[in-house]
């Protein structure tokens, strides 16, 4: 990370120098406005601490060279108290935020901890949006995360062992069915992938899916039916929400798991099963069979190899990386075009907790493509659980200062403000007000501090 302090006091560069050099920052510094533009050039920093009052040019003039793209630089404003006015149309000009002196150091660490954050997203983004571009079509499992490595391995370890049980585990959405056709894919098996989820059917219904019955076995039954035991020979059977399967098949399904053969109900002749079983479940089984929800046989049974699947919570950044994707593979569904999913918005993203995991990031980047008309994903399509304002310190410049709360209102407003990237209208949502109101303060605002109430 590199910082640039552009102030004409030399106490203030020393003391800022020394701070940021102990967090790490390379750090130049310039006492003059030309000097820091000629600095910035060069030297390109991420971040820059700009003194509104400059020998040579006006700060707020030099701002707009600092955010411009050919430095990009995060620009935090230090003021005088009375200049509080130039330090509102700094903020509308594009600085990060200002703070006023003498500075607090905890305020200062507090800033460049978010910026330091946002800049680290930043990066990231631009990795994974590279990385999203190589993802082939029909990849099943998506990420970079140790977390799920830790899977793509395991699922690279049973593709070469066909005949063995596995057990995924997860919380809903995880993407369990994904990592079941993965197996299945990458075992390269003759025979196809079938699939049954035990909590939509009856016992009646769940036992002919699975095994099938002959003509007459019972009232409906006018024609013989093959099982998917049946037509899942040489393949994969994948049965989801194993956890939800009566007491009564459970015993059925762990003689068929046992003996690799099973009779059609009605049947007098056995058949025999070389199907790859693959259960899943988001249910706490060790506690089901405590209860007698659960054989303790069948679990022993079907608990061959077990795989869990990590809540996207504890995957890191790979939130970013799948936002990437599906904003690219739905993109393209939908007839978007190239679609990308905006920092601001992905900073939001990855800061969620996601606790409908893969499946709630999917519909929400689904959802934003349909409200998005541009080719970019901002902050405002996404829901509102995502855009909830994160806590922001109002900035005294020192504990002996006592805001009045018109000065409270007004600094905490510019916080929001340059938070949602100065975006009136979601800056008006979030402060629960309409945007001609949050216009009309900060025009009154802007007022107060250039002709102060002196009664």
């Amino acid at each position: 990370m590199k910082a640039l302090i552009i102030d004409d006091e030399p106490t203030i560069r020393l003391t800022l120098g020394h701070f940021l050099a102990g967090r790490g920052y390379e750090v130049k510094e310039a006492a003059t406005g030309s000097e820091g533009m000629a600095i910035a050039r060069a030297f390109v920093p991420d971040v820059v601490l700009l003194d509104l009052r400059l020998p040579d040019i006006q700060g707020d003039e030099l701002l707009q060279h600092l955010v411009a793209p050919e430095i990009a630089a995060r620009v935090l404003v230090m003021t005088a108290f009375a200049d509080l006015d130039k330090a509102v149309r700094a903020m509308k000009s594009g600085a990060e935020y200002f703070f006023t002196k003498p500075f607090d150091i905890e305020q200062l660490t507090l800033i460049l901890a978010r910026i330091e954050e946002q800049l680290r997203l930043k990066r990231e983004l631009v990795k994974y949006r590279q990385i999203s571009e190589h993802v082939p079509d029909g990849t099943e499992i998506v990420g970079v995360s140790p977390q799920i490595i830790k899977v793509q391995n395991l699922i690279a370890l049973l593709a070469k062992n066909p005949a063995t049980t596995v057990l995924i585990l997860g919380e809903s959405g995880t993407g369990k069915e994904l990592v079941a056709a993965a197996i299945h894919r990458q075992s390269a098996a003759t025979g196809p992938l079938v699939e049954i989820n035990s909590a939509s059917l009856s016992e009646t219904l769940l036992e002919s899916e699975l095994f099938g019955h002959e003509k007459g076995a019972f009232t409906d039954a006018g024609k013989q039916k093959p099982g998917l035991f049946e037509l899942a020979a040489d393949g994969t059977i994948f049965f989801d929400e194993v956890a939800e399967m009566p007491l009564s098949i459970q015993a059925k399904l762990l003689k068929v798991l046992d003996s690799k053969r099973f009779r059609r109900i009605g049947g007098v002749v056995d058949i025999t099963t070389n199907a790859r079983f693959i259960g899943a479940t988001n249910r706490d089984l060790v506690a089901m069979v405590k209860k007698g929800l659960f054989r303790e046989d069948l679990y022993y049974r079907i608990h061959v190899m077990p795989i869990n699947t990590p809540p996207l919570r504890e995957r890191g950044s790979d939130s970013m990386l799948l936002a990437e994707y599906f904003a690219k593979k739905l993109g393209t569904a939908m007839n978007k075009g190239r679609v990308e999913v905006s920092p601001a918005a992905m900073e939001l993203i990855a800061e969620y907790q996601w606790p409908g995991n893969i499946r709630e990031l999917k519909n929400v980047i689904e959802r934003a493509l349909i409200l998005t008309q541009g080719q970019e994903i901002l902050p405002e399509h996404l829901p509102a659980e995502l855009r909830k304002t994160a806590a922001l310190p109002l900035f005294t410049g020192s504990a002996q200062k006592i805001l009045t709360l018109r000065q409270v209102e007004e600094q905490y407003i510019h916080q929001v403000l340059q938070s949602t990237g100065n975006n009136h209208c979601r800056t008006a949502a979030l402060l629960g007000i309409s945007r001609s109101t949050l216009l009309a303060r900060l025009r009154k605002n802007s007022a107060d501090v250039q002709s102060p109430d002196m009664s």
